[in-house]
């Protein structure tokens, strides 16, 4: 990833959850994504006279940290009795493992009870499946994930991401994994999105050769069939392309993401409703598009406004018509 795009895409997303109150989950540990998340945090805050917080919040299994890390916690939290706060590793032996970002202002950590254990990502969809649950009129939370290089263990973050409808950004030029989607993505589509075909096996491993040629020493099956799963024609609008040579912010790519997601179920809501709906079924689609609104007001995004204001301009005139005609 060259040093351009890495600013853009961390200064992008914390710019997005500072404008949105929003909340960034990452892995956790010093490295990687995780680490350019929390120093970009720290950076933010330095710049900004009064900064509003950003929330970002840590993933991992305990077995994942180093035993350092491990003793300093276990230390430090009270009732822990004496034989728990003993090392289980010797000293003499040395760890090729990470420690906590110590940027991030939370952090979850998951006891399997098994050392060198890694994160599957059921504890992350749990946890964005339920913030986004719906539970009052002043609860509204969109999801949204962003692919920053990202390895094969990734595949499971968008599967179920597609899976619950919830939109992804790919981050073309980071390299691996999102290179491999965002070439597919704009390879098997036109260029305006409205015709789309899926990948055959062939062209997922050009591009497996392409971005990521060691993956291809071992058995890629099963990843090129949730290749293929992600990439289906009913999943197709939650795969967005950010280009830092076309687009103009990443914050605005987030935003659009999460419109594009949202128009078209609400789209299909439209195509099933009308004949059955219920009044407070279309106070409550009104409700989510005004929260939306609001939302591409705050991002300054002109261009997610104008269709729900159109749509609703042609609602008006539609029932005029039939009131008329009545």
């Amino acid at each position: 990833m060259t040093e351009r795009l890495e600013k853009e895409v961390i200064r992008g997303l914390i710019d997005a959850a500072t404008i949105a109150n929003a909340w960034i989950l990452t892995a956790g540990i010093n490295n990687g994504v995780s680490k350019l998340v929390g120093e970009g945090i720290l950076h933010y805050s330095l710049l900004r006279a009064h900064p509003n917080t950003v929330k970002c919040i840590g993933m991992t299994m305990w077995g994942t940290i180093n035993e350092n890390t491990r003793l300093e916690l276990k230390t430090a939290s009270s009732g822990n009795p004496r034989p728990l706060c003993e090392r289980q590793i010797p000293e003499n032996i040395q760890e090729n493992k990470e420690t906590i970002e110590k940027n991030h202002t939370h952090c979850i950590l998951f006891d399997g009870g098994i050392l060198n254990e890694y994160l599957s990502d059921s504890q992350r969809n749990q946890f964005v499946t339920e913030a986004c649950r719906n539970k009052d009129d002043d609860h509204t939370c969109y999801g949204v994930t962003i692919i920053i290089e990202g390895g094969l263990g990734s595949l499971e973050v968008i599967n179920n991401d597609v899976e619950q409808k919830r939109p992804v950004v790919l981050i073309q030029g980071s390299g691996r994994l999102a290179d491999i989607l965002a070439t597919l993505v704009e390879q098997i589509s036109n260029p305006d999105r409205s015709q789309v075909w899926e990948p055959s096996k062939e062209e997922i491993e050009k591009a497996f050769e392409r971005f990521y040629s060691h993956a291809l020493y071992s058995d890629i099956s099963t990843q090129i069939k949730q290749i293929q799963n992600i990439l289906k024609d009913e999943n197709r609008h939650l795969l967005n392309v950010f280009s830092v040579d076309r687009d103009k912010n990443v914050a605005e790519a987030i935003f659009k993401a999460i419109f594009n997601a949202i128009k078209k179920k609400n789209k299909s809501q439209n195509n099933q409703k009308r004949k059955g709906e219920t009044l407070e079924e279309e106070k409550q689609c009104r409700k989510d598009e005004d929260k939306l609104v609001g939302l591409a007001l705050k991002w300054d995004y002109l261009n997610g406004v104008l269709p729900i204001l159109h749509a609703r301009q042609g609602d008006m005139i539609k029932k005029k018509t039939d009131f008329i005609q009545v």
